[in-house]
């Protein structure tokens, strides 16, 4: 597994842990590469998706001591989504670490 997916399914085990507190019938993110994430009717609600990417920066500053912003106009620019599945955003976050 990639450190990409490390940090993505770390933060996701994070939101996951908030999501249950929301009591029975809250429906948990899967740790797969192909959960989509955003895009689509099984996607995350906009407030989870950012809750997300807020987690996985702040495990990308605890692992590595870098400071990043996934989401600028260059990002939302980009043709293809980074944000439709976990491994879309392993790939951009792959782009965004090296």
């Amino acid at each position: 597994m990639s450190q990409s997916l490390d940090i993505i399914y770390a933060a996701i085990e994070e939101l996951n842990a908030q999501i249950a507190d929301e009591g029975p019938g809250a429906q948990l993110i899967e740790k797969a590469e192909a959960t989509r994430l955003f895009g689509s009717d099984d996607g995350m609600d906009s407030l989870q998706l950012v809750n997300l990417i807020v987690a996985i920066e702040n495990h990308i500053q605890d692992a590595t001591g870098q400071s990043v912003v996934l989401v600028d106009e260059s990002t939302m620019g980009l043709d293809n989504n980074p944000f439709e599945t976990v491994g879309s955003l392993a790939a951009h976050l792959d782009g965004v670490l090296s």
